[in-house]
């Protein structure tokens, strides 16, 4: 009797320590379970937060790399379109010095048409021979028959390196050098020429 009461003491004892066994073994596997899914938690979110880094990385190499692209594209756009407007503009400073004698002759009487007064006349270095006394005496004659009181005098002096010609007197001068008046027209029609050119690029 007494033997199967320590027997059954013993059981009780053995069934309290599986069960207290048991119970420890669930609360240390919760715990686990608790510390990988917070591991993987943690995981997760430094993996979210790195692909998000290379995604801002990524995505600011390519702002980078299209502010450079785009720099350069503009930058040559804008070299391309200064040389093509001063070519254009060459093209018609050089038609201009290619003016026979009698089309500079006719562009000196629409210049001095109307003016009043004394002036000197001095000749680009480039259409020296194309322009001189006679065209100045006769464009004065005009004038006179038109009632107009205008004096020119020719200098010996020409104005290097220029084509067309300049009337000065004390207090104005009249600026028909070729080069001057195409880089006047140049300043005015850049932007329409380009706009015609290049639309709104």
């Amino acid at each position: 009797m007494r033997e199967a009461g320590i027997h059954a003491i013993i059981q009780k004892v053995h069934a309290d320590a599986e069960l207290h066994s048991g119970e420890r073994h669930a609360q240390i596997k919760e715990k686990a379970d608790r510390e990988i899914d917070r591991e993987r938690a943690i995981s997760q979110g430094e993996q979210d937060r790195r692909r998000e880094i290379m995604k801002n990385r990524n995505e600011y190499e390519y702002a980078l790399l299209y502010d450079r692209m785009s720099s350069r594209y503009h930058r040559e756009l804008r070299t391309y379109r200064r040389q093509l407007i001063d070519e254009i503009f060459e093209a018609a400073a050089a038609k201009l010095r290619a003016a026979s004698r009698e089309e500079c002759a006719q562009m000196f009487e629409a210049a001095v048409k109307g003016l009043k007064g004394n002036y000197t006349l001095y000749i680009g270095e480039l259409s020296k021979g194309k322009l001189g006394i006679r065209d100045m005496e006769k464009a004065k004659e005009k004038e006179k028959a038109k009632g107009g009181g205008l004096d020119i005098t020719l200098s010996q002096k020409t104005i290097p390196g220029k084509s067309g010609f300049l009337l000065r007197n004390d207090t104005v001068e009249y600026n028909c050098l070729f080069e001057d008046l195409i880089e006047d027209k140049k300043d005015e029609q850049a932007a329409t020429l380009l706009h015609e050119v290049f639309g709104d690029a």
